[in-house]
Formats: C-alpha cells, sequence, structure tokens
C-alpha cells in the first residue's frame, strides 16, 4: 500500500516539475522576443545614420573624380569642385555632430532575481504528508436510537449522601456492579436492578471494569493521604468480596481491561499497568487542560484506546502504543465524561452538557466522524 502511495507522490512531483518547465519556457521565449524586438528598433536608427554617412562618402568621391577629370590646369574647374567640397564637407560635420549627440547604445539583460530569491527559499517541491488511515471495524454501520428509559432508585439505608454513580459493568451472571462516589461504595444489583449486596471502599471511586468474570478493578484515591489504589473485588454467590489492593503512584480516574492490561488515566496521562508483572509505564500525555485525559475504553481486540477529552470537547483514539490516529470533535460532544465500546465496536459517549449519551461513528476513510442515535436525556 505505502508503494503505491509512493509511486503516486513521484508521478505528482513529476507533473510538477513538468509545470515547471513549461513556464520556465514560455518566460524564456517572452524574453527572447523582447530582445529582439530592442535589437530591430536600435537597428532601424543606427542603420539611417549609416545611409546618411555614406551618401556624404558618395558626394566627396564623386567631386574628387571630377576633379581629377578636369586636369591640373582647368582653374575654373577647380574653383567650383573647392566650393562643393566645401559645402559637402560642412554637411558631413552637421552629420558628425547630430552622431555624437547622439547617446551610445548597449544592450544587457538585467536577471529577475525576484524568481531565483523565491525558488532559494523552497526546501522541496512540496510538503510530504504521511497518514495513518484507521482499518474500520466490522459493526459501524449499525446507527442506535433511545426508544424508552426508566429510573432506579439505588439508594440504600445506610447511604449518607446522594447516589453519584460514576461507574458501572454488568457480569456476565446478568447482574450490574456500580461505582457510588457520593457514598464511596460498591453496589451490586440483580437482573430486576435491585440493589443486593454493598461494599465500602476508599473514598470516592471513581471507575471500575471487568477483568475477567468474575473478577472486577475499582479505582480509588483518598487525597487526605495521598493514596492511589486500584481495587479488585470478586462475586460470589451473590456477595462483593474484596480480593486485591494495586497501590499506585498516581491518580486513578478512568479504568479498562484488555488481554491483562489495566488502562488508567489520571485527569492528564495514559498508563498502562500489567497485572502480572506489575510494570506500569505511561502511553500519552495532554497537558492542554486540567481533565484532557479523563476516562478511557479499550476496542475488543485492543488495537485502539478511546479517550474523552472533558476540558476541549474532543474524544481522542490511540492505537495500542498510545500514538494519536483521530481526534474527534462534534457539537453534541460537550464535556464528554465517560467511554463504551461495545464487543461490535459501536462506541458510546456520555456528555455533561446535555446529560446524554452519543454514538460515535467513524467513517470507512478514517477521518470523517459522526454521529447516531438521539440523546438520552
Amino acid at each position: 500500500m505505502i508503494e503505491k502511495s509512493g509511486d503516486v507522490c513521484f508521478q505528482q512531483m513529476n507533473a510538477l516539475r513538468q509545470e515547471f518547465n513549461a513556464i520556465f519556457d514560455r518566460l524564456e521565449q517572452r524574453t527572447v522576443s523582447e530582445i529582439e524586438n530592442v535589437k530591430l528598433s536600435v537597428g532601424g536608427k543606427i542603420q539611417t545614420d549609416v545611409d546618411r554617412i555614406n551618401d556624404v562618402t558618395e558626394r566627396l568621391q564623386k567631386l574628387v573624380n571630377d576633379l581629377n577629370d578636369g586636369g591640373e590646369n582647368n582653374e575654373a574647374t577647380a574653383y567650383i569642385g573647392l566650393a562643393k567640397c566645401d559645402d559637402v564637407i560642412w554637411n558631413a560635420k552637421v552629420l558628425l555632430q547630430d552622431i555624437n549627440k547622439k547617446k551610445k547604445y548597449k544592450l544587457s539583460f538585467q536577471p529577475n532575481k525576484s524568481i531565483t530569491e523565491c525558488m532559494s527559499s523552497l526546501e522541496m517541491l512540496g510538503k510530504v504528508i504521511f497518514e495513518r488511515k484507521v482499518k474500520p471495524l466490522p459493526g459501524r454501520d449499525c446507527v442506535f436510537e433511545v426508544k424508552t428509559h426508566a429510573l432506579r432508585n439505588v439508594t440504600v439505608a445506610d447511604d449518607k449522601r446522594d447516589c453519584i454513580i460514576t461507574g458501572i459493568c454488568k457480569l456476565a451472571t446478568g447482574e450490574f456492579l456500580l461505582a457510588d462516589f457520593g457514598n464511596s461504595k460498591l453496589k451490586l444489583l440483580n437482573s430486576s436492578y435491585e440493589v443486593i449486596s454493598t461494599c465500602d471502599v476508599l473514598e470516592y471511586p471513581k471507575d471500575l471494569c471487568l477483568i475477567g468474570e468474575p473478577e472486577t478493578a475499582v479505582t480509588v484515591n483518598k487525597g487526605s493521604e495521598d493514596r492511589h489504589e486500584i481495587h479488585l473485588f470478586r462475586v460470589r454467590s451473590g456477595t462483593l468480596l474484596k480480593m486485591k489492593i494495586i497501590k499506585l503512584q498516581h491518580l486513578c480516574i478512568g479504568l479498562a481491561h484488555s488481554s491483562g492490561d489495566l488502562y488508567i488515566t489520571t485527569n492528564n496521562d495514559l498508563h498502562v499497568y500489567n497485572i502480572s508483572s506489575g510494570q506500569n509505564k505511561k502511553l500519552y500525555s495532554d497537558k492542554t487542560g486540567p481533565n484532557t485525559v479523563y476516562r478511557c475504553a479499550v476496542s475488543p481486540d485492543g488495537s485502539r484506546i478511546y479517550i474523552t477529552n472533558f476540558s476541549n470537547h474532543q474524544m481522542i483514539i490511540l492505537n495500542k502504543d498510545g500514538t494519536k490516529l483521530l481526534t474527534i470533535t462534534h457539537p453534541e460532544l460537550k464535556y464528554p465524561f465517560d467511554v463504551h465500546v461495545t464487543s461490535l465496536n459501536h462506541v458510546f459517549v456520555s456528555c455533561r452538557e446535555f446529560d446524554s449519551v452519543v454514538q460515535v461513528m467513524v467513517m470507512n476513510d478514517g477521518k470523517q466522524t459522526g454521529r447516531g442515535g438521539r440523546r438520552s436525556d
């Protein structure tokens, strides 16, 4: 594919070179024509003076011949010849003075320096652009529309504050697990959306994700103690059990899992943490705002990472190495909060501005973006 693109680039460059050659040929032809016109104009004036000189010369030569034919002793002929010579000589002097008064002609060529200056300022014949085209994933041609919605109360008796749900995931058993930021709890719901189990966690759980049935990971931070942790839970017989704690040295906000790796956002950075080795490295960073790397999701095959840029109203798509592939903007993407990718690669983004869920669609050319579905108020 890259070889074909390279051949097209060379063809375009050769076409540009041919266009340059045609332009320079046209400029040269016009300059040559101008030189010939000047030569003809000046040459005509010079020829007139030459003709006048030749006329005086012929008249003088004729008088000399007449004097020689008249003989040495013919005074009358000599007198007349001398008078005519004086007249011709006087005319010759007038002609010489007239010629000396004229400016001397000098034909020269002054190059147009703006051409060389312009060409010297250029580094190349054009700009070489390398674009990574995003390969379309299957299942993108389906637009979802919300038909109905319902409210469910997940408050429990010992809740001290209003429920603020910042994370949700569905288990293979049909149960749902919620992160209640307001009460620092995990809440387990059955298929009828009834709370059947709760578990207190460190202050303010931000996000959660499945890391393999039936384990779930939750991001928590306790600012007063500068603690940043990921807690692992397991659901067993309708009960939440804490299994493990992963301690980190940076904020833990958004969370996603793929093939043994946890993708963690910190408001401005994206880290990947390998559960087996414990290795933690930074993949991506954006310091243009306070919440530019807010939440994340990973495609089913692990090839793409989706990030919500809350501060700049964008969704960012990275490859697995952290290289930015696309920046998506849209009037409906106002303060994008969370992002979710389904098993068929449908991408949904929740937005704070309109209390809405927006379906983001990436077209086949890998550049165009659109929106499907309606807001869910």
